[in-house]
């Protein structure tokens, strides 16, 4: 793509106040991508405009949820802040109440979108139904992880209720007032044609992949005899719960998830929230980094849970060090960037050999943030990827990871 020398003064004259460059790694992996998705129940009966109204209040202050994505150069894109980047869907009413209704009906009338030039990054729907509703929110990574849609949630939740709330760091917001996109030069809006093959790409196999889900729960019973198992195995294996989920599930599921290859490796999230010091604790945007741990399918099928669980710990332990964070990222008026000559040997995903494991216990556990359960009730969390272990958890505290796959899973 070609800037004529208008469109770049007008690049760097609203760096900063109603666009925000993407850092290397969101320039990488993001445009294309689909949303994150949440499903909730809203235990009240709302107006079309209550709901709208605390929305957008709540985009006033997380100001990242409006805005869409703008190209700014070959293969390079920004986020562009303006009132219409978030998309609002209120739907008629169903007449019928919660326990009379089956979810993945519900599911499907949810709108979504791409990550894509032009397209709202932050989409909320809305479908009233008797004593309450059900909201649909689909967000783009482009905006930011599941930490910072969780802390928009929590706001929102608030923001209903009239309660005080922590107010987003400003270390990555707009400063900015918001444009209309249609005034925007559609230079920077370029057709699906005029994107890479690797976006073309993206968008295609995520039409193609079909996903299969299943859950496992864990007991605290499960977890103490892993655990005595591991200390009579070895002295060293001091390991965690979300370690030994991870490792049950890559020994019981690899075969079925990942059937084409010799090797898995697991990616799991680091959140950059808890080591950098120079972050704020309510940074808004992408505040983490993969942590890479490989096994052969002969090592999964001989190793013990243990350990594999505890060669999963080294492996975090080693990206969770500080000088190794401070290596790779720091912090610039834009936001969390990362030195490109580190990502020079940095693994795209490949939906081949790569399973995401985090844990989003938070996410389906109101209470934890202070959100009353008889107001919200989180019923659905689907994963960006083809194949992920999702930790979760339900109202009664159960925990369980929600399995996804390109395959049956037996």
């Amino acid at each position: 793509m070609k800037l004529n020398k208008e469109h770049i003064e007008y690049l760097k004259e609203n760096y900063g106040r109603n666009i925000l460059p993407l850092s290397i790694l969101d320039n990488e992996y993001y445009p294309g991508t689909s949303p994150l998705e949440i499903l909730f129940f809203w235990n009240r009966e709302s107006t079309c405009q209550d709901v709208k109204e605390s929305l957008f209040k709540t985009i006033e202050h997380y100001n990242l949820f409006s805005s869409r994505l703008i190209m700014i150069d070959d293969n390079k894109f920004a986020l562009l802040h303006c009132p219409d980047g978030v998309a609002f869907n209120y739907l008629p009413k169903v007449n019928a109440t919660f326990d009379n209704i089956d979810i993945s009906d519900i599911n499907k009338m949810i709108v979504t979108f791409k990550t894509l030039p032009g397209e709202p990054l932050f989409a909320v729907t809305y479908v009233p139904i008797i004593g309450g509703g059900f909201v649909g929110v689909r967000s783009s990574h482009a905006v930011g992880d599941a930490f910072s849609l969780l802390l928009f949630c929590f706001a929102w939740k608030c923001i209903i209720e009239g309660n005080d709330f922590p107010l987003p760091s400003t270390q990555r917001l707009f400063k900015g007032k918001p444009v209309r996109s249609d005034q925007m030069n559609k230079v920077f809006f370029p057709p699906l044609s005029e994107l890479s093959s690797q976006i073309h790409n993206r968008i295609n196999r995520g039409f193609s992949i079909q996903k299969h889900t299943t859950r496992e729960y864990f007991t605290d019973e499960f977890f103490r005899e892993v655990k005595n198992k591991a200390k009579r195995e070895n002295d060293k294996y001091i390991i965690s719960n979300n370690q030994i989920m991870t490792a049950f599930l890559l020994k019981k599921y690899h075969h079925d998830i990942l059937p084409n290859s010799d090797k898995v490796r697991i990616r799991t999230p680091i959140n950059l929230r808890e080591i950098h010091s120079d972050i704020d604790a309510m940074y808004i945007g992408n505040a983490y980094i993969d942590s890479f741990t490989e096994f052969t399918k002969d090592e999964i099928d001989k190793m013990s849970i243990p350990g594999i669980a505890y060669r999963l710990k080294t492996s975090i332990d080693r990206s969770r060090d500080a000088s190794f964070i401070k290596n790779l990222s720091y912090l610039s008026e834009y936001g969390i960037e990362f030195k490109a000559e580190s990502f020079r040997n940095f693994p795209a995903y490949n939906v081949e050999m790569d399973v995401v494991a985090t844990n989003l216990t938070h996410l389906n556990d109101p209470e934890s943030l202070g959100m009353s359960s008889n107001l919200v009730r989180v019923l659905d969390m689907s994963a960006t990827v083809p194949t992920s272990f999702i930790v979760l958890k339900e109202k009664s505290g159960e925990v369980f990871v929600q399995i996804t796959g390109r395959y049956p899973l037996k």
